[in-house]
């Protein structure tokens, strides 16, 4: 390659955007980088197509420019695909076991000691009582975000 090939603002584009979307999906995966990048290779794209070799700085401006209106294009649809499928996992081999209650524990909250680790934990919504009192037994039902869901034990 020629030296001049470097100094083709289209060129000088290609390879910016190129090696930040690399960066952006093999080290960092989906970030903000990743407009940055898009924004460089349309800028690129646009300087191929129009024959138009602008001043370094103006290619930079022209470059966050685009970057900037991607982002905020990007923005809404990248969320939901980041968000779509997800699902909590209620696997949790915590769930069925009995236990003891060490501490209060109501619908709004309250905190259990087992197995040698104090859980955050608060009554199922439809329990049969509002209050567990230190010494009872519980069963887990569920497991939401660490917090142990419990119903009394008969």
């Amino acid at each position: 390659m020629e030296p001049t090939f470097f100094y083709d603002p289209a060129n000088a584009s290609l390879i910016v955007g190129l090696a930040l979307l690399g960066l952006d999906i093999v080290v960092i995966g989906l970030s903000p980088v990743m407009f940055f990048a898009l924004g460089s290779l349309a800028t690129s794209a646009l300087l191929f197509a129009s024959g138009w070799r602008p001043s370094l700085i103006e290619t930079t401006a022209i470059a966050a420019g685009a970057s900037l209106l991607i982002a905020i294009l990007g923005k809404g649809p990248l969320q939901r695909f980041q968000h779509a499928d997800v699902q909590e996992d209620q696997s949790s081999d915590l769930i069925g076991r009995e236990l003891t209650t060490t501490h209060e524990v109501t619908k709004s909250g309250g905190r259990v000691h087992w197995s040698g680790v104090t859980w955050e934990a608060r009554l199922a919504a439809g329990a049969p009582v509002e209050t567990l009192a230190p010494g009872a037994r519980a069963r887990v039902t569920r497991v939401e975000n660490l917090v142990l869901v419990l119903e009394p034990v008969a």
